[in-house]
């Protein structure tokens, strides 16, 4: 499903439909549009997909036609199922957004989807017909400016589905008339395609685009496809709706493999197999980017306007008794940042702020109302700098968790975010506002290490934001526990983050209630600690204050180790008893994508009883990856008489890693987490029979 509205570009149609002709046409294309393949004697009894032992389903055809005179996506789905799992293709979910209209300004694309029809073959070749009626669900809904909007999916089931079945189904996408959008094929997904035809007809009316005061004179497209596949166009020879030239966009694929899913991976739109079209009216991706983000770039000024008086007033105000630019900044950005973020609250729609004598259209009116979206707090953040006589920049950014920025592929779209830069005493410095809780001069790891359109003195250019060292993503681990005669260990553990890991927690408190973190706090550490063990959330501390960590204090209790006989198995790291292999496969096809630098750090201290004593420890291990290191791991175990400690640190400075890099990545994780699984043996005078239990690994 598409979660954003700009997900593809939309243009104004200059000029009318000739109706007549489009009912003509339409009938003429619902008439065809109900037919079937008949399948094969070898579809009908294929039972497996050679090469993919236990592949659940496999495409066997998709179609995607686009006619933009006749404002119709046709799409054609036909599926083999070869699993029990795979029924799960017959539940079919069709996800879109609608947009509305709710302002003079804007026409929405009145999106719907029609003409549903599916049938289920059986092996043996009976056909039951799709009888029912798919339903709309509606996930949410919203707006932003004069733009309505619903996430809205059609959800339909087709019949007696069984293992060794066809499923297929057709149906039609439809939108306004005077709307058209450059299609998205998507050819690579979780399953393998044996074949899949794509065509586009794109309008033949004259589109224009009021940026460039131009002509949409040509077409462009960001193709990412498997060796040999071509896009191939066609002059057809009959003329459009409007009197001009009919051209066609067709692409034919076969054996199309499923979109390959390893841990860590980047986002899957980077690099999956996809054609995105585009209408353009520039000549060149320099004179795109160059006009676009001039026009971008004005908007913002515009909003971010730093010679209104209420924001002059406001900036002197808030930046009272600051003796040098970064204390005023710093100033700017708690005030900022105390206002309501309505991406992580409620949105606010316009009427409300209508109803209160409000329209935002300027940064003055954030401050006004103390609440904005993401890109609305950091452009008042933008403009309170200027206005304090800082040299300010808005800089729109991807969200790398969800995909990375494409040049070639020009489309606003590819942007999620905006981030500031601001040169603070000859330096430039990156800020985060729209990003709640965010610390000063640092980024949302979403937002780090990404390619981006900002400005700059003299227009827009592309641009690189900087990362987080390791050191500022730290996450504390600290027991200090008592075991009784039994083996069974109590006390407190605390838990500290900082930089991203406590970004993570502090936004997800601002979207659940205390119930829920609390709940999800305690399932953190259980699923940490040995199988069974009793844990309880007592504190949160510095929850909403974003510039110090996030301490949570834990007790605990319950067993920590194996008995054997007169000795107790205790593992050497209680907080990584339950981790399994981070790297089981020998190869890697795709790069290992982490979210940002880290290191993590252990203290455990378990005072025992006078009925035991440490028998023995494990050895120190210190391991390194890469030259220079951009790993590293120690652990050390220390034993007293009555007590021991052990003394973990992990450390990745690191963001990517290559395939050709995977097998030392590998080595160097099965090296440490075999050092993890080994135990401190402790002996007792008595054998322990009651309440000791296996860790999850053993």
């Amino acid at each position: 499903m598409q979660s954003k509205l700009s997900s593809r570009s939309t243009w104004r149609v200059a000029g009318l439909l000739a109706a007549t002709m489009a009912i003509v046409l339409s009938a003429t294309a619902a008439s065809g549009a109900d037919t079937f393949q008949k399948p094969t004697k070898e579809e009908l009894e294929m039972k497996s997909l050679p090469g993919f032992p236990g592949a659940a389903a496999v495409v066997l055809f998709r179609e995607e036609i686009t006619k933009d005179d006749l404002h119709e996506v046709l799409h054609y789905e036909r599926i083999k199922i070869l699993t029990e799992e795979g029924k799960n293709y017959a539940n079919v979910s069709i996800g879109f957004v609608r947009t509305s209209d709710i302002g003079a300004d804007y026409s929405g694309d009145q999106k719907t989807i029609e003409d549903v029809i599916g049938r289920t073959i059986h092996a043996d070749g009976t056909i039951i017909p799709f009888t029912g009626k798919p339903y709309l669900k509606t996930e949410s809904k919203g707006q932003t400016k004069d733009i309505g909007f619903a996430i809205q999916e059609k959800v339909f089931t087709l019949p007696d589905v069984e293992v060794g079945s066809i499923i297929e189904y057709r149906y039609a996408t439809r939108f306004a008339d005077n709307i058209v959008e450059e299609p998205q094929w998507i050819i690579q997904g979780d399953l393998y395609v044996r074949q899949a035809h794509y065509m586009w007809a794109p309008t033949t009316h004259e589109l224009y685009d009021p940026e460039a005061n131009s002509p949409v004179n040509s077409i462009t497209w960001f193709p990412i496809l498997p060796a040999g596949a071509k896009i191939e166009t066609h002059e057809v020879p009959v003329t459009g709706i409007s009197g001009g030239p009919s051209r066609t966009y067709d692409l034919t694929v076969k054996d199309i493999p499923p979109s390959v899913h390893e841990e860590f991976q980047p986002p899957t739109a980077s690099y999956s197999y996809r054609v995105l079209f585009n209408f353009t009216a520039y000549r060149s991706t320099a004179e795109y980017w160059q006009a676009k983000g001039k026009a971008w770039s004005k908007r913002v000024d515009q909003f971010a306007d730093p010679h209104k008086q209420e924001l002059n007033e406001a900036v002197q105000t808030a930046t009272a008794g600051a003796n040098s630019q970064e204390d005023k900044l710093k100033k700017i950005y708690a005030l900022v940042m105390s206002l309501e973020n309505t991406k992580f609250t409620r949105a606010h729609e316009s009427a409300e702020d209508r109803a209160e004598g409000r329209k935002v259209s300027t940064a003055v009116d954030v401050l006004a109302l103390k609440r904005g979206s993401s890109t609305q707090l950091t452009e008042l953040f933008i403009a309170m700098a200027r206005a304090a006589g800082m040299k300010a920049y808005a800089m729109y950014v991807p969200d790398r968790s969800k995909d990375l920025f494409t040049p070639q592929w020009l489309s606003f779209s590819q942007f999620d975010d905006v981030i500031a830069v601001v040169n603070v005493g000859g330096k430039e410095q990156f800020f985060d506002p729209g990003a709640r809780y965010c610390p000063y001069e640092h980024l949302a790891w979403q937002h780090t290490f990404v390619r981006g359109l900002r400005q700059t003195d003299s227009g827009t250019d592309f641009g690189v934001t900087p990362g987080d060292l390791y050191t500022a993503n730290k996450t504390s681990r600290v027991a200090n526990l008592v075991m009784d005669a039994h083996g069974e260990i109590s006390g407190g553990i605390d838990l500290t983050f900082a930089g991203s890991p406590a970004l993570n927690w502090r936004q997800l408190a601002l979207r659940s209630d205390m119930a829920a973190v609390k709940h999800d706090l305690r399932l953190t550490l259980e699923n940490m600690l040995p199988a069974n063990m009793e844990v309880k959330v007592d504190a949160i501390d510095n929850l909403a204050d974003y510039e110090l960590p996030l301490k949570v204090h834990y007790t605990v209790k319950g067993a920590a180790g194996t008995p054997t006989g007169k000795r107790l198995m205790v593992p050497l790291d209680l907080f990584v008893s339950r981790e399994r292999a981070t790297f089981p496969s020998e190869k890697r096809e795709q790069a290992v994508y982490f979210h940002f630098p880290l290191i993590i750090q252990d203290a455990l201290r378990i005072k025992l009883p006078k009925e035991m004593t440490v028998e023995a420890v494990p050895d120190q291990a210190a391991l390194g990856l890469g030259t220079p290191k951009m790993a590293g791991y120690n652990i050390t175990v220390t034993k007293e008489a009555d007590s021991f400690t052990t003394r973990r640190d992990y450390v990745f400075g690191s963001v990517v890693i290559l395939p050709a890099d995977y097998a030392g990545l590998r080595t160097f994780y099965s090296q440490f987490e075999s050092k993890d699984k080994e135990s401190v043996v402790l002996k007792t005078d008595v054998a322990v029979t009651a309440g000791a239990s296996a860790p999850a690994n053993q």
